[in-house]
């Protein structure tokens, strides 16, 4: 039979266990967090040390032959008729209008109009 001195026991045991628990995995996740918080660190550094890397091996110019070929390709479509724009505006392949360009947001699997129930509203 339980008695006051019984449940009064069980339930001190039961909120001993829980709070043990919730110490040691407080500990746990809070190890793990610092953890990876010092990887991220570590990357954030590796990454730095590579884009300096990059920035110094890097040419300050671009090359001059490059630009070349651009006015070249430009020459051949419509450059003297539009001697405003850009040459790289000019040898666009293929230019994008709103609606390709609002297809392309969408995901493969999304619809292109949204669903509507052809039957209306069962309650009405």
């Amino acid at each position: 039979m339980n008695t006051k001195a019984s449940v009064a026991y069980g339930w001190g045991i039961l909120v001993l266990a829980g709070g043990g628990a919730y110490f040691f995995a407080k500990r746990s996740i809070n190890a793990d967090r610092d953890e990876r918080a010092a990887l991220n660190e570590e990357r954030r550094i590796a990454s730095q040390a590579n884009r300096r890397r990059y920035q110094d091996s890097a040419p300050s110019k671009p090359a001059q032959a490059s630009s070349g070929i651009l006015e070249k390709a430009a020459d051949g479509i419509n450059a003297a008729a539009t001697p405003n724009i850009k040459p790289s505006v000019v040898a666009d392949p293929a230019p994008v209008n709103q609606s390709q360009a609002e297809m392309s947001a969408k995901s493969q699997y999304e619809a292109a109009a949204p669903y509507r129930s052809r039957k209306g509203d069962r309650f009405s």
